[in-house]
Formats: structure tokens, C-alpha cells, sequence
């Protein structure tokens, strides 16, 4: 076997160094983003002026808790213990009518299994699907009834 390395040419690599710039980018952090366009009809969970079950307070903590769970990554809040972050229910242990215009859409069927929770403290707990990154709020449980935990 010859010991000697043949030096080869090419036309595409023209220098030992390489450039100064990495060639990847650190990816975007993946937040959750909320949606409310699908809310139920159901008025005593639903945000409408007329459901006197979900008061200023309950309306002013649930934009604090989508404020936090905003902040940072999906993979970080899903790790949260669940009066924190998120938590997962079968949808067969939620009495829940969904929007049936989410389900036409095509987003209903583009959600994972399971709905997602998020507790408002004491107030309520709100119930929804997740899809990718998006969060669809469904419903707004202040009364504690839409499930036995």
C-alpha cells in the first residue's frame, strides 16, 4: 500500500478554512399561539356578555395565564406540572359540545386525540384542542362541571 495522500482538485471547494458564518440558524422557539374563534355556543362557557358565569375576574386571569403559557416553548410548558401548564383529557371524560363549525373547518380533525387543559387558579379551567402550535380555546369552565376530577 502506497503511504502517500494524492492531493485532488476540485472546482466546488477551494479552500481548508471554513466560512465565518454558521451555516445554520438557531430554529425559532415553538410558542403556543391562542384561538377563540371557536368557542362553543354554549353560553355558560363561552366568553359572550350575556354568561354571567365568567366574570372580569375569570376574564382577566385567563388573559394572565395565556400570557405566561405564551412566554415559552410548547416542549417547556407541556412539562409543567399541571396547575401550571397544560394537562390532557380524554375527550370521552369531557361533556363538551364543540363549535360544529370547527369541526366542518377541517381543524377539529387536525387537533391531537385528547383535549388540553389550563387551570385559571381557583376561577376555572379552560378546555381546548391543540393543533401544531395553536391552541383553540373551546370552552371556559368556571363552574368546575364539564368533567369530574
Amino acid at each position: 500500500m502506497n503511504s502517500k495522500s494524492k492531493n485532488f482538485k476540485s472546482k466546488n471547494f477551494r479552500s481548508y478554512t471554513l466560512p465565518n458564518q454558521p451555516q445554520f440558524k438557531k430554529p425559532h422557539s415553538s410558542r403556543l399561539a391562542f384561538n377563540f374563534s371557536f368557542l362553543t355556543d354554549s353560553t355558560q362557557y363561552n366568553l359572550k356578555k350575556n354568561n354571567k358565569n365568567v366574570d372580569k375576574k375569570i376574564r382577566l386571569k385567563l388573559l394572565e395565564k395565556i400570557f405566561i403559557l405564551s412566554q415559552e416553548d410548547k416542549v417547556l410548558v407541556l412539562g409543567y406540572p399541571k396547575a401550571q401548564g397544560l394537562e390532557s383529557i380524554p375527550e370521552d371524560q369531557v361533556s363538551l359540545r364543540v363549535n360544529q363549525e370547527f369541526k366542518d373547518s377541517g381543524r377539529y380533525n387536525e387537533c391531537e386525540d385528547d383535549y388540553w387543559i389550563f387551570r385559571l387558579s381557583t376561577k376555572g379551567r379552560v378546555i381546548g384542542k391543540i393543533s401544531n402550535n395553536i391552541f383553540y380555546i373551546l370552552a371556559v369552565d368556571p363552574k368546575f362541571d364539564l368533567y369530574k376530577h
